[in-house]
């Protein structure tokens, strides 16, 4: 398991197979090179019309940073690459509870082990994004990953499967949430985690502190608020067409037409 530079490199076949592999393994490249391409304009469109009808998620106001790489790997280090990814992505999503970010990358690790379990098809896709809180501000996560297997004799002894992934960060814009459809939105992310309700609330409340900073300083007043929404409502909220931090849709899922729960227990 590499990225994708180091395992070419690695392969040292016989002079008479070297220009076909090389060939091979530079279309390879280029492929994951497109989808990165293809990923990252479909996420910054996402973000740009995040909120309007068309695109019911959490608004954003400007990315902060964005992250990409290639990976090559065989069949029996699968699991493996689903760790060591999810492990580059908790390095990613920085400044939140420890629990959260843990959180995220366990649901990042489900999604990736579905597609890269796949059963059928050369190629799957993964997409879904999370929520973060921190002390300055809310942030959120894309991530976009996607799989493909390859069936050229000669480099399968190295590289069974190539895999791309994107990653952005930006600043939620919380002039334009209302502090239900945040409460709401995130409490379905806390719930997919499997937090207990007890940690739940405590989320919520310290989240609900941030919001109302942030909309002071937007010279925005806080929302007036009857009593709170109960944590039992996460799991169903009544977002008819919206998707919810830490849901999944790609290839496994969007054929489908419903939404993804990961069951991955929290230890």
């Amino acid at each position: 398991m590499a990225v994708l530079k180091n395992a070419i490199n690695a392969l040292d076949p016989a002079p008479d197979k070297k220009k076909e592999i090389t060939l091979l393994l530079n279309l390879l490249s280029e492929l994951c090179e497109q989808k990165v391409v293809e990923f990252k304009q479909s996420v910054e469109q996402d973000l740009r019309t995040a909120g309007d009808k068309e695109n019911r998620t959490i608004p954003v106001t400007e990315v902060l940073a964005r992250h990409n790489e290639y990976r090559a790997y065989v069949k029996d280090e699968a699991g493996k690459l689903a760790t060591e990814v999810s492990g580059a992505v908790k390095k990613f999503v920085s400044g939140g509870s420890d629990n959260i970010i843990s959180g995220i990358a366990d649901l990042v690790t489900t999604g990736l082990e579905a597609i890269l379990g796949a059963a059928e098809g050369v190629q799957a896709e993964m997409g879904s994004y999370y929520i973060v809180v921190q002390d300055y501000g809310i942030a959120r996560y894309d991530i976009r990953a996607w799989t493909r297997r390859i069936e050229a004799s000669g480099i399968t002894s190295k590289i069974e499967n190539a895999m791309a992934i994107v990653a952005f960060k930006s600043s939620v814009d919380v002039t334009k949430l209302t502090f239900n459809t945040f409460l709401l939105a995130y409490g379905e992310q806390l719930a997919a985690m499997k937090f207990p309700p007890n940690e739940q609330t405590e989320y919520i409340e310290y989240a609900e502190k941030i919001y109302d900073k942030l909309r002071g300083r937007a010279g925005l007043a806080s929302e007036p608020r009857e009593g709170r929404v109960s944590i039992d409502s996460f799991a169903n909220p009544p977002l008819v067409g919206f998707r919810a931090p830490g849901q999944f849709f790609g290839s496994l899922w969007d054929n489908t037409g419903q939404s993804f729960t990961p069951m991955r227990p929290r230890s």
